[in-house]
């Protein structure tokens, strides 16, 4: 039954076909890529993921020289223009946010639990009883 809810909810999502949704993202938005795939115009649904159609002419202007700058100064300044802009605009409204808690075995070592919610670090796990 759950299966059929989700899959009707992220089939109605890809299809534009709702008022209000849940999204969550997990790792993506360590990449200043993340900008323009969910906040330009030319990434409406189903070229990316502004699934809410946000517009706004500077956001876009700012992805495009991102895209393009390879001075690592220049572009953390326009990617925090962004920041602010989204700040001040909140195209998304975030409810909550997850906790990035890990119970484990000593075995498999210390664990670097990044707070961006993705799971690159299990690729460095020692293997049980090495």
């Amino acid at each position: 039954m759950l299966s059929r809810v989700l899959f009707t909810l992220f089939s109605d999502v890809a299809k534009e076909n709702f008022q209000l949704t849940y999204q969550r993202w997990v790792g993506a938005n360590t990449d200043p890529d993340f900008f323009e795939y969910a906040f330009s115009w030319k990434c409406f649904t189903p070229d990316g993921a502004n699934r809410g159609h946000y517009r706004n002419a500077r956001i876009d202007a700012l992805t495009d020289q991102i895209r393009v700058e390879m001075n690592q100064e220049k572009r953390k300044a326009l990617c925090s223009e962004i920041q602010r802009i989204l700040a001040d605009d909140l195209p998304y409204l975030p409810l909550w946010f997850n906790d990035v808690v890990s119970v484990h075995r000593r075995s498999l070592g210390e664990l670097a639990l990044p707070s961006t919610g993705n799971y690159n670090f299990l690729a460095t796990l020692k293997q049980a009883g090495n």
